[in-house]
């Protein structure tokens, strides 16, 4: 591991679930609010805390959570992914030892996490060398898979799948459905799948996504499984180096364990080739990563210049333990990788 990397913010421990790179701006997602935070590039510090909320680019409700769980930048666009999952009440009160069976019992609506959806990056003409997310630049317009009573296509195509059906009625962190994670290569566009684990494979969605003049977005053909020999973890986050695909796993459920990063060589060259027949795909693992007890949970993955043209990778902890945490700079370290292998094609910047 090499040095570590500051990130100012306003409140440092916040619940970060995702991030994306675009030149010297660093795009971070909140699994609160329908917000993005927005940091710009310093010397080993990324500072200059602004918030964007999606509601005012993006059609939605600001008064429910999308619980943002994936970002990616690709060709001036951001992509944004919510978890898609179903949530159970959180009941009890601090030192009550008693639980309400039936308020136990109620899962939430779905719907507000449906959210996939990309938008144009401009640069902001009030701070220099950084993007800001807008909702039209020139001739794009931001715009999301049409959300509906039922959440969203996405969904809707999930229940309709005989391998993932089950899963669609059951809380995430459960076994349920978890979307995390999100890599694009122009219309090409593949998701995570924290949960579920089906036996010991992760699991991979991948679609292809048209945007229509008014900048909606709509799925164009089947939703693609790909199943992953990632050592019984599941997908926390994904993110593009040029052919390649790096994959952040980890644990299913809310519990500590372990975290890895894995590489799928050359995925942009291996496209899905049938919707039954499907092979086990085993990424390389090329990094552990350490792990906190109720802390320090890997979420997101930034991709860095290094040195001798070779990439670094900088990883983003949800729940960051406190030897993390400056209160007298409002900082947060992350921790930064030498970066092994790697395709030379182009990828997120």
């Amino acid at each position: 591991m090499l040095d570590a990397e500051c990130a100012e913010l306003d409140d440092p421990t916040l619940n970060l679930s995702a991030a994306a790179r675009h030149g010297n701006t660093l795009f971070l997602g909140s699994d609160e609010g329908v917000c993005i935070e927005r940091l710009s590039r310093g010397d080993a510090v990324w500072a200059g805390h602004q918030r964007f909320s999606l509601d005012t680019i993006l059609d939605l409700d600001a008064s429910e959570e999308a619980d943002i769980e994936g970002l990616a930048e690709d060709d001036g666009w951001l992509w944004v992914l919510g978890s898609h999952a179903r949530t159970r009440l959180k009941v009890g009160r601090a030192g009550d030892d008693c639980i309400d069976i039936s308020a136990f019992a109620t899962l939430k609506d779905t719907r507000p996490r449906c959210l996939l959806a990309r938008v144009p990056l401009a640069t902001d003409p009030n701070t220099a060398d950084a993007m800001v997310p807008v909702q039209t630049d020139g001739n794009r317009r931001a715009g999301m898979v049409r959300q509906t009573k039922r959440g969203n296509r996405l969904a809707q195509m999930m229940k309709e799948s005989p391998l993932l059906k089950p899963f669609t009625r059951i809380a995430a962190k459960e076994g349920g459905v978890d979307l995390e994670g999100i890599a694009a290569a122009g219309d090409r566009v593949a998701i995570g799948m924290r949960g579920p684990v089906i036996q010991t494979y992760a699991v991979l969605l991948e679609v292809n996504i048209v945007a229509k003049p008014s900048g909606r977005l709509t799925i164009a053909g089947p939703l693609h499984k790909r199943l992953l020999e990632l050592d019984g973890l599941g997908i926390r986050d994904l993110k593009r180096d040029g052919a390649d695909l790096l994959i952040l796993a980890g644990p299913t459920t809310g519990l500590d364990g372990p975290c890895a990063v894995y590489r799928w060589t050359d995925w942009l060259g291996d496209p899905p080739r049938d919707g039954q027949m499907v092979r086990r795909h085993r990424p390389e693992r090329i990094i552990d990563l350490a792990f906190g007890h109720g802390d320090d949970h890997p979420e997101g993955l930034v991709l860095l210049d290094g040195t001798d043209g070779k990439r670094d990778l900088l990883v983003v902890c949800d729940t960051p333990a406190a030897d993390r945490l400056d209160p007298a700079s409002r900082s947060m370290r992350c921790d930064r990788f030498h970066l092994p292998n790697g395709s030379d094609a182009g990828g997120e910047s």
